[in-house]
């Protein structure tokens, strides 16, 4: 599977998340906003899909596709989901390492010959802060 197909099993089968659903004063007259409880979207969408059809809509879950997203929250380990994420995101990262550090060399510009360039056009000698550490120490 593809990484935006395990994280979009992730967020919406397995990740619950708070909606507001109103606003209500503290005792002290500040508002606030209130929350409903944490669902996933699926659970959201299977609740709206039953009121649906109670009031004789023809629903908005497809024919089958709730059997087939049961199924998958029934056989997927959401930890094993985490973790395969998290591996596909070091490859990628990994694999993106080198043109990072060398768009990071091109971004700005190179102190050290800079340094040196601005010194011998002012005619001084250039200052070499690595040596004199060396020195020192």
């Amino acid at each position: 599977m593809t990484k935006y197909k395990l994280v979009r099993i992730k967020a919406n089968l397995f990740t619950p998340s708070k909606k507001p659903v109103g606003r209500a004063c503290t005792r002290d007259g500040r508002p606030r906003r209130v929350y409903d409880e944490p669902r996933t979207p699926w659970e959201r969408l299977k609740e709206f899909d039953e009121k649906d059809r109670a009031a004789g809509g023809p629903g908005f879950i497809l024919p089958g596709k709730r059997e087939e997203i049961e199924r998958i929250i029934a056989t997927t380990n959401p930890a094993e989901l985490v973790r395969r994420i998290h591996a596909i995101q070091d490859r990628l990262e990994a694999l993106a390492a080198p043109r990072t550090a060398q768009l990071a060399r091109r971004a700005g510009p190179d102190m050290a010959y800079l340094n040196k360039t601005l010194a011998r056009i002012a005619g001084v000698e250039p200052e070499d802060d690595e040596t004199r550490q060396a020195d020192e120490d």
